[in-house]
């Protein structure tokens, strides 16, 4: 249980459109390896591009959050790594919205790029790598991990950026794009249990505030 910092690449993906924010969150990484995938630059994988830039990843286990964020407790999300097994800091708010089965990212996760490769490839069995997979990764994912843990550890949310108009979750269209693509990978996961596949879910409760707003 738990892993150092030189086990870990980190794995950040953007829109290329908030250098100075991206840049103040790579000032709190302390992995051995930064990769970003910036769809300004590269091919455009929308929200995919994260799973992309872990494909390029010379380690097995990855972090990643979101590029409107900060989180600063490294140490003790490595702490509460235990292996195979993706782990997240807890990023439901203001509420879990139906999504209580998954995990976001946004806060903060360690994924073992291998579960999460073989769960998309659990899906592109049935579906294919389209513009909607691209958008909801996070969202097809999360529900076709064998087992994936939760962490309440406090990260900061810049709402300057993350209520943008701009931004995915602000789209009309959105919420039932990802309420679709979820309940797809809710489908392929509920047919595996069905079958005799355990799944495993687990909140692990830490004192303090959760998030907060950036105001700096």
């Amino acid at each position: 249980m738990g892993l150092s910092p030189s086990q870990v690449s980190a794995c950040l993906v953007t829109r290329g459109d908030q250098p100075e924010m991206l840049e103040r969150i790579i000032e709190t990484l302390p992995y051995d390896e930064m990769i970003v995938w910036d769809n300004s630059q590269r091919e455009d994988f929308k929200i995919y591009g994260r799973f992309m830039a872990m494909a390029k990843a010379k380690h097995e286990v990855c972090y990643t959050q979101d590029d409107d964020c900060l989180f600063r407790q490294h140490a003790e999300l490595l702490a509460e790594y235990e292996d195979g097994i993706p782990t997240y800091v807890y990023g439901h708010f203001p509420e879990e919205g139906g999504y209580g089965d998954l995990p976001l990212p946004c806060g903060g996760a360690l994924v073992p790029k291998s579960v999460a490769f073989a769960a998309f490839e659990r899906y592109f069995e049935h579906y294919p790598l389209d513009e909607a997979l691209m958008y909801e990764a996070d969202f097809v994912v999360g529900p076709l991990y064998p087992n994936f843990k939760q962490v309440h550890l406090p990260f900061e949310i810049n709402y300057e950026i993350a209520q943008g108009p701009e931004r995915l979750c602000n789209q009309p269209w959105q919420a039932a794009q990802k309420l679709e693509l979820t309940n797809r990978a809710r489908a392929i996961r509920d047919q595996a249990m069905r079958d005799g596949e355990t799944i495993v879910r687990e909140t692990i409760y830490a004192p303090g505030t959760l998030a907060r707003e950036v105001f700096s």
